[in-house]
Parts: structure tokens; C-alpha cells; sequence
């Protein structure tokens, strides 16, 4: 009996443990690499950038897929935009991180992106 009673609540644990999360980068500075991190699903990943808060808008970013938990990105998104991380797994699952702003970094290389898009 002992061992159903600890299945059924390890069984219960188990998707939260598992659950998929985007964890929200500290800060994204223009033309600096940025590591973003995920925990949990089901690889491969696929990671996009969207338009802050957007999440039905189209993604500015998509990335190859990856069995990785982490990306670096090089941030080529212009200054004063705010952005979103969606990652999906490989079962469908979709995360989100919190809007994070892109600040304005010591290269212009990116300044006018956004802007022409």
C-alpha cells in the first residue's frame, strides 16, 4: 500500500516537474550574446522571439531546432523593443518568458532593424 500511496504522488509530481519553462533573460543588449535558458518537455526545442507580450503575433526570430536546454543568441534586434521568448517542445508544448526590453548596446550594427521592418 505504501508503495501506491508514494506512485500516485510521485505520478502526480511528475508534470510539474517536467513542465516546460522559458526561464526570462536578465537583460538583452543589442549586438551582445545572450544566453537563453529552458528547463523541462520534451527535445528537440524550438525557440522564436516575438513582438513583447505578443503571443499570436509573428515571430521577429526563429531558431534551428535544438536538443539543448540553452541558446546563446547574438541580440540583432534594435534598442527599445520589447520581446518575448516562445519555446515549444517537441510535443507541442509552448512556454513563455516575461517581456523583456532590448537595450541599446556600445554597437550601432542593429540600431535601425526594427525600425525598417
Amino acid at each position: 500500500m505504501k508503495f501506491f500511496a508514494v506512485s500516485v504522488v510521485a505520478a502526480s509530481l511528475l508534470p510539474s516537474i517536467l513542465a516546460l519553462t522559458v526561464n526570462t533573460p536578465t537583460s538583452l543588449i543589442t549586438c551582445e550574446p545572450s544566453l537563453l535558458e529552458w528547463s523541462g518537455g520534451t527535445a528537440p526545442y524550438y525557440v522564436s522571439i516575438l513582438p513583447g507580450g505578443d503571443v499570436s503575433g509573428s515571430a521577429l526570430r526563429t531558431f534551428d531546432a535544438t536538443n539543448a536546454t540553452e541558446y546563446t543568441w547574438t541580440v540583432d534586434i534594435g534598442a527599445d523593443t520589447e520581446i518575448t521568448v516562445e519555446l515549444k517542445d517537441s510535443t507541442g508544448t509552448i512556454a513563455y518568458s516575461a517581456e523583456v526590453d532590448i537595450i541599446a548596446g556600445s554597437s550601432t550594427k542593429y540600431a535601425l532593424f526594427v525600425a525598417s521592418e
